[in-house]
């Protein structure tokens, strides 16, 4: 179907005289019929530290992915799949960007992958993530936690819901959620319920977990996830608190960001939070597409809530939007090494080389009429 798209992207930076870098970022929307969206970015900067810097190339080339995502379906596109998990871009931790005239990225981000999806959904299009190795522990995570609550059931209210409450934080402080376990163990709570916790804080994915069981075709009962937090710093922005806190702790994260916008700082800021509550729920399954291939993770955009089973967050059917996009998936497969192709061809034309960074290094110059050195360290391997 002509109507289909992959998205994909890529970047690579030049790194010149001087300590500056030259980053450029491209991602191409390739429809089944052959037709192409492509948008190309260039940005140049001085980086004051590679984590940031590697920050802003990871969000550029999402972001790309999000406006070469938009203009498919605004070419009409009825089903959009994008490399990668669509939940895992609405929970990055959000934090300033640590490089002169990009410190509000995040800002822009935020605002365009939210556009994105709003417009799909209204258009009806399904978009779909499609990760191949996903490393994600969602699955996991929910079966454990019905587990723990049936373990819990008889323990006193209070003591349950420090246990239901530990269990919430011992992905992001393990040991302090451990230790605070084995001082309830005298409560009542049982050493089952002990192992449970050691066997959350695992790193095994749920990929590997359902590989491992050897499940013939098929995919897993979805999930459901909404976006009710986000991380921010040491912070979390608890998006069902107050306009005023959400905007008093974001000028606290963002203090660079707020001296460089001044007034127009609180209106910036407001409409990244709207942008936030405006996210979708994300319907989240695995897919085991032939007996002995490795699950894939997929992620689908949904139209609004629907209903879970129990106090889980496992739906109690399969959403339209969810079909739609799983049929595109086993329509587009062809074996273990090609689990998805268009998917593949996207990262085919949109893949850099050496020779595609020496193309634009040459353009940039004849474009600025100047000489744009590479480094030292780069110029032995450009011109050994």
């Amino acid at each position: 179907d002509g109507r289909v798209y992959g998205v994909d992207s890529s970047c690579d930076d030049i790194d010149v005289v001087g300590g500056g870098s030259i980053l450029i970022s491209r991602a191409i929307a390739v429809s089944v019929g052959g037709d192409e969206v492509r948008k190309l970015r260039l940005d140049a900067f001085f980086p004051r530290d590679i984590r940031d810097q590697e920050e802003l190339k990871r969000l550029m080339r999402e972001h790309l992915e999000h406006l070469a995502g938009l203009e498919a379906v605004e070419r009409g596109a009825e089903t959009v799949l994008i490399d990668g998990s669509l939940y895992a871009r609405m929970t990055h931790v959000l934090r300033e960007i640590n490089i002169d005239g990009y410190e509000d990225f995040m800002f822009e981000y935020i605002e365009t992958y939210a556009g994105f999806l709003r417009e799909a959904l209204k258009r009806n299009v399904a978009v779909v993530g499609v990760s191949k190795d996903s490393r994600s522990t969602v699955l996991k995570e929910e079966l454990l936690m019905l587990k723990l609550r049936e373990l819990v059931a008889s323990l006193e209210p209070s003591v349950r819901e420090t246990v239901l409450g530990l269990f919430g934080e011992i992905k992001r402080r393990p040991r302090e959620a451990l230790e605070g376990l084995r001082h309830l163990l005298k409560s009542g709570v049982s050493m089952e319920v002990y192992e449970l916790f050691r066997n959350a804080t695992s790193g095994a994915p749920d990929s590997k977990i359902i590989f491992s069981v050897g499940l013939g075709r098929g995919l897993s009962l979805p999930l459901q996830l909404s976006i009710e937090k986000v991380s921010a710093r040491v912070f979390e922005l608890v998006l069902s608190d107050s306009h005023e806190k959400l905007l008093g702790l974001l000028e606290r994260v963002f203090p660079a960001t707020r001296d460089k916008l001044g007034d127009s700082f609180q209106e910036k800021a407001s409409r990244m939070i709207e942008a936030l509550k405006s996210y979708p729920p994300i319907a989240v399954t695995y897919v085991v597409l032939e007996q002995g291939d490795d699950p894939i993770r997929v992620d689908v955009a949904l139209k609004g809530k629907y209903p879970t089973r129990g106090e889980s967050h496992f739906l109690e059917a399969i959403p339209e939007e969810m079909l739609k996009g799983l049929k595109s998936i086993a329509g587009l497969y062809a074996g273990p090494r090609s689990y998805n192709v268009l998917l593949l061809e996207a990262d085919k034309r949109v893949r850099t080389t050496h020779d595609t960074m020496e193309m634009y290094h040459r353009l940039i110059m004849q474009e600025l009429k100047t000489l744009v050195m590479h480094s030292r360290s780069d110029r032995r391997f450009f011109y050994p």
